[in-house]
């Protein structure tokens, strides 16, 4: 069997989705977490051991695997969670990337909101111009998503990476925007709670420790 080690920081963020998916297959893997202060600090050689000098990055029997999407991806194919066809793999792939369309269209806001250092603007503007135009055009495309698959997730064979995604953000946004995900979208709502009551997601969702993002 193969050893995997997950290299990020203290935080959800960027691993998690990769997280969940190891819990959910019952895979072992060594959860690897960084201080940022290490990370960025004088002299750290830590970023230069990562082929990207970024994380996370997935190490697969010493192999290592940079940027999140593509180790979310491996993981999710490795697992069972990219899809059971090659035209489900597609569409999976094609939710994963409107997810970044998603990040991409609220990154303005995203910026001020989750404290990015050096970023100026008004957090309740930005609100009106970039997150909840995003939020508006993601919650009707999941909702066609949803009422196409009739599975309760995004592909008809059921929960995939991309759903994880989904769940992981809105997860942060609703802590660091409450009522973000509000009451206008039922389909969308019913959607992340399925999500948070999967079977073999929930135990632990449940044990993890709260980090807003």
């Amino acid at each position: 069997m193969a050893k995997y080690r997950l290299h990020y920081f203290d935080a959800r963020g960027y691993a998690e989705v990769s997280r969940d998916m190891f819990h959910m297959a019952g895979v072992e893997f060594e959860d690897v977490r960084y201080n940022l202060e290490d990370w960025i600090k004088e002299g750290s050689t830590t970023k230069e051991t990562m082929p990207f000098g970024q994380m996370p990055v997935l190490e697969v029997d010493g192999e290592m695997i940079p940027q999140s999407s593509a180790i979310a991806r491996f993981v999710a194919n490795q697992f069972g969670y990219a899809g059971k066809t090659a035209v489900e793999k597609g569409w999976a792939d094609a939710y994963a990337d409107l997810y970044k369309d998603f990040l991409n269209e609220m990154k303005p806001w995203a910026m001020i909101a989750f404290g990015y250092p050096g970023q100026a603007g008004d957090r309740d503007e930005l609100k009106k111009t970039s997150l909840d135009p995003a939020r508006e055009k993601y919650f009707r495309l999941l909702t066609k998503g949803l009422e196409k698959s009739k599975s309760g997730f995004l592909l008809a064979s059921g929960i995939s990476y991309p759903d994880l995604m989904f769940f992981e953000t809105t997860t942060s946004l609703n802590v660091l925007e409450p009522g973000f995900l509000g009451t206008d979208f039922p389909e969308v709502t019913a959607y992340f709670k399925r999500i948070g009551e999967h079977p073999k997601l929930k135990p632990y969702l449940e044990t993890r420790p709260f980090q807003p993002k």
